[in-house]
């Protein structure tokens, strides 16, 4: 499936490595806190420190962002492990960022991170607050500045030294803003999976609010795509589960999603199985479980 902003590939964050440069384009706050913290995770798993850059003018506390990924019960919190930095710091009096100034930081913590021990340095902050001019808007000379910085670090972290998240907030950036900046990574980066087997992933989507499931589903892996299914039960509106790349599904995988559909209408809202391919969409529709309430039929999966 391709990026709706061009970037060529996508990768769970919680499977990058050293030397990646990606982004992620987020339009809510309960997307971008979700992949920080997956970000996070895998980076204290990898033994990385980690710096975030903060748009705020008062950068909350490493503590804070630890609250904010929902990791208050991590081990070891927070100490020594994670830096914030403040964006502002590297911004002009006129608000443009200077990109050179940004990357002297940014080289200078990974050097500390490898003398300190640490595999690797771990980057991420919203950098929207760079783009914009006095009243707002988006302004042509902070997007070639900021795009200055993107290939800077993509040039300094290709050693391997560290690796960067750039985040960029659909709702604060104007659509060609956006495709440069897209551009100018090689990846972009998703959540981790929810369900991760030999034969079934399962993804949270934001855009629109769901799951993607990709693989075969059978008795095996019933629990937990059930599982998964709850993890949105509570979204307001509309589902949507992507099943394009579903290979097998068994009766038992569809009686859940039934029943899922049925607790969505409880709610007055729907789930919309998208990309279905053709016979999986002939076996709902000749057993008659496309009349089941909250169940929408969406776009077919192209051959």
């Amino acid at each position: 499936m391709a990026h709706p902003h061009g970037v060529r590939r996508r990768v769970h964050v919680g499977d990058l490595q050293p030397g990646d440069h990606a982004c992620l384009l987020f339009e809510s706050d309960e997307e971008r806190a979700s992949i920080l913290r997956d970000f996070v995770l895998a980076g204290l798993d990898a033994e990385d420190k980690i710096l975030y850059l903060s748009g705020a003018e008062d950068p909350p506390g490493p503590g804070a962002l630890w609250d904010e990924c929902r990791l208050t019960s991590v081990p070891g919190g927070p100490a020594g492990r994670v830096e914030i930095v403040r964006l502002a710091e590297f911004l002009t009096g006129c608000g443009q960022l200077e990109p050179a100034a940004l990357m002297r930081r940014l080289r200078n913590a990974a050097e500390r991170s490898r003398e300190e021990g640490y595999r690797a340095l771990r980057v991420a902050g919203d950098l929207c607050a760079a783009l914009h001019d006095g009243h707002g808007a988006t302004g042509a000379l902070g997007v070639a500045r900021l795009l200055r910085y993107e290939a800077l670090l993509a040039e300094e972290f290709s050693s391997g030294g560290a690796l960067a998240v750039c985040q960029y907030d659909i709702r604060h950036c104007e659509p060609a803003a956006l495709d440069a900046f897209a551009s100018a990574h090689a990846r972009s980066v998703e959540a981790d999976p929810l369900v991760r087997t030999a034969g079934l992933v399962v993804v949270r989507t934001y855009r629109p609010q769901g799951l993607r499931i990709e693989g075969v589903v059978e008795a095996a892996v019933h629990r937990q795509l059930r599982d998964a299914l709850r993890s949105v039960a509570a979204v307001r509106g509309d589902v949507r589960l992507e099943m394009s790349r579903v290979e097998f599904l068994d009766l038992g995988g569809l009686r859940l999603l039934m029943t899922f559909a049925r607790a969505r209408a409880a709610r007055h809202a729907t789930v919309e199985l998208g990309g279905l391919p053709p016979h999986l969409r002939q076996v709902i529709t000749l057993v008659g479980w496309d009349r089941t309430p909250g169940l929408r039929l969406g776009d077919a999966h192209a051959c």
